[in-house]
């Protein structure tokens, strides 16, 4: 099966075709979910004895699907097939699908702590940083897209037409889940676990890239402190970055390569 970065390098509308198929078949589920939903009251929430129970459930799978996908898109699942299928399930719940999550990650580990990286953090603080590693990133993809299938009017047209398609895909994952779950268990499972995956991943891109004072940046494996050993425990060794770029296809970079040094520039 061919990789999404493949497929980006040799067609210029594989993105554009790609997000219209997830909005025809989310059109199709969403419509079926409000011809058999019983929510009645869409903006009643109630604090329950659930909630609290599975609170803490949801900040699990926060960081758990997301490191699901991550592997997916380094093709670590066998039979390969279930990388695609693990990855476009994961996707409904990162309101991510597996081809952009892929090409991002592609150029992240292509491109490390340069202008082509979309989670670059070098001169950043956290809280931009969070904002541009979670709604930012398409334009070092552009970059790419126009590199391989030139810089005319008419690519950056499609390009800006395949990210409005894109951001369209969000709403409609929502509103997925808030059908699912209905108002309470959206608002106190679903938003508390994604904002979780939002931290953690951003975190974990930020903080594992460590500027040197010669500018070069060292890559960090991190697990010293709680929080560090349980994120790894529940994410499949997600803040060992450093083990990860050196072996992507260790499922658990914690349990993998484990060299002394890894600098980029």
């Amino acid at each position: 099966m061919k990789t999404s970065w493949s497929k980006f390098r040799k067609d210029r509308f594989y993105l554009l075709k790609y997000f219209s198929v997830q909005i025809i078949v989310f059109s199709f589920i969403l419509a079926l979910q409000l011809h058999l939903t019983t929510i009645t009251h869409p903006f009643k929430v109630e604090m329950t004895v659930w909630s609290l129970i599975l609170l803490p459930l949801g900040l699990i799978i926060g960081v758990k699907a997301p490191a699901l996908m991550h592997n997916c898109v380094h093709r670590n699942l066998r039979p390969p097939v279930l990388n695609f299928i693990a990855g476009e399930i994961v996707g409904v719940y990162i309101l991510l699908g597996l081809a952009p999550f892929e090409l991002n990650h592609t150029m992240h580990h292509a491109h490390a702590d340069t202008d082509l990286d979309p989670h670059n953090p070098h001169l950043k603080s956290f809280i931009p940083f969070f904002f541009a590693n979670n709604f930012g990133g398409t334009g070092p993809v552009l970059a790419k897209y126009l590199q391989f299938h030139g810089d005319t009017k008419i690519n950056r047209m499609l390009f800006g037409l395949t990210v409005f398609l894109h951001f369209i895909g969000v709403p409609m994952r929502l509103a997925f889940w808030f059908l699912l779950l209905g108002p309470t268990f959206f608002v106190t499972f679903f938003i508390p676990s994604y904002v979780f995956h939002m931290f953690v991943f951003a975190h974990i891109n930020f903080i594992t890239h460590e500027t040197q004072e010669d500018g070069k940046v060292k890559i960090l494996n991190l697990d010293s402190n709680l929080y560090y050993k349980l994120v790894n425990y529940f994410g499949d060794g997600v803040y060992y970055h450093k083990n990860h770029h050196i072996s992507p296809g260790h499922y658990n970079p914690q349990k993998g390569s484990n060299q002394s040094s890894f600098i980029f520039k």
